[in-house]
């Protein structure tokens, strides 16, 4: 029997009354339980067979006490915790002394030993399991049934449900353990992509304000120089680079990129080109898992935005390599660097090929020469 249920758990907490579990009729549990009300048809099974020696009276009895028990048993499935006692202890009750008019109640001890098994730990179960059996037992010598025409069935079924009602309990508890933590990593999933928003964000925005604020600077210069048409020129250049910022965030937030690795190296570069820097790339790279492709765009911008800022060099050589195990990023200028502080731009990247277990190193040597590589094996693996 499959368990469905997202319900919360009651957890033990050193008494039964701590320790609850969603109703039947709250679980997946519920269609069986009303199914299982076909073998309860076995209580008419002696009323049929022997029909002539029950009265008229003893025919209507018979049919008040299935009525009841009915009544019991939909009452059992939509209670839980120490409220439930009540109708198991009324349908062990009503079996027992039913069986003073109609012996067939024997079929109805083992729907309470089930109830007993799926809604109460061991201990309380158990003692509710001896309960029942005690009745049976009593019902038996009180009506003289004691046969194994009644008791054998009675107990047997009983015996058999408790066990059974244990084990749906089991499976409960463990549908919604694995629920829970399907929630959890569902939580988690959600806060790794804020976190990728974010470094998203800031990879973007950073490269971009950057060079909005760069060309708003050269703008204001010419302004000053009375070169109004190249500064118009820049002018022009901010408004249609602010409009590209807020297109790639938009694409930044669902996850997408506007442009792939050529694209986006294309824009780079002129960017680059444009304040100045002589460029070299060379990208040979084949199809990339996109979250890699993502990564190594993100990498490529927030560095050369490093460099952008930073950078007192003329030349930048880019390239982008790949094999099937691993891609190469390799991105030098040839800036006089005395110190290189790392901030959260450099934090990010750190972040970024570490979620794919990359490694990167940064080197000052003739200037700036970052190397990053990031095994593909790794990313097809968690996918």
């Amino acid at each position: 029997m499959t368990q469905n249920s997202s319900e919360t758990i009651l957890t033990p907490a050193g008494s039964a009354a701590a320790f609850s579990v969603s109703p039947i009729a709250a679980t997946g549990a519920a269609k069986w339980s009303y199914f299982s009300l076909v073998f309860s048809v076995f209580y008419f099974f002696n009323l049929v067979a022997q029909f002539e020696h029950f009265s008229t009276k003893e025919v209507a009895i018979s049919f008040f006490i299935y009525a009841v028990f009915i009544v019991l048993f939909f009452q059992a499935t939509r209670l839980t915790g120490i409220a439930v006692i009540r109708p198991i202890l009324a349908i062990i009750l009503l079996s027992a002394v039913g069986a003073s008019v109609q012996p067939g109640t024997n079929a109805l001890f083992g729907y309470a030993a089930f109830f007993a098994g799926y809604y109460f730990q061991f201990r309380g179960s158990f003692t509710l399991l001896l309960c029942n059996l005690g009745c049976q037992f009593a019902s038996a010598y009180a009506f003289d049934l004691l046969s194994p025409y009644y008791l054998g069935p009675s107990i047997a079924v009983s015996t058999s449900l408790f066990v059974y009602g244990v084990f749906s309990q089991k499976e409960y508890l463990n549908a919604c353990l694995q629920n829970k933590k399907n929630q959890q990593i569902e939580q988690l999933a959600a806060i790794a992509e804020r976190e990728r928003i974010a470094r998203d964000m800031h990879d973007l925005l950073g490269h971009s304000l950057s060079s909005l604020a760069l060309k708003s600077e050269l703008a204001e210069k010419l302004a000053h120089r009375a070169q109004f048409d190249a500064a118009k020129k820049e002018i022009t250049e901010v408004a249609e680079l602010a409009r590209q910022t807020l297109t790639e965030v938009r694409y930044a937030v669902t996850g997408l990129k506007q442009r792939g690795i050529n694209g986006s190296l294309e824009k780079l570069t002129k960017q680059l080109q444009h304040m100045n820097f002589e460029t070299q790339t060379f990208i040979e790279v084949t199809t990339l898992p996109p979250k890699v492709e993502s990564t190594v765009i993100m990498l490529c911008t927030e560095w050369i935005t490093n460099i952008l800022r930073h950078s007192n060099g003329d030349r930048v050589s880019i390239s982008i390599t790949n094999t099937s195990d691993s891609v190469e990023l390799n991105i030098g200028d040839n800036g006089k660097t005395s110190t290189l502080t790392p901030g959260n731009g450099i934090d990010g990247m750190k972040s970024r090929v570490a979620e794919h277990g990359g490694t990167i190193d940064i080197q000052q040597n003739g200037g700036v020469k970052l190397r990053i590589v990031i095994p593909l094996g790794l990313e097809e693996q968690t996918i």
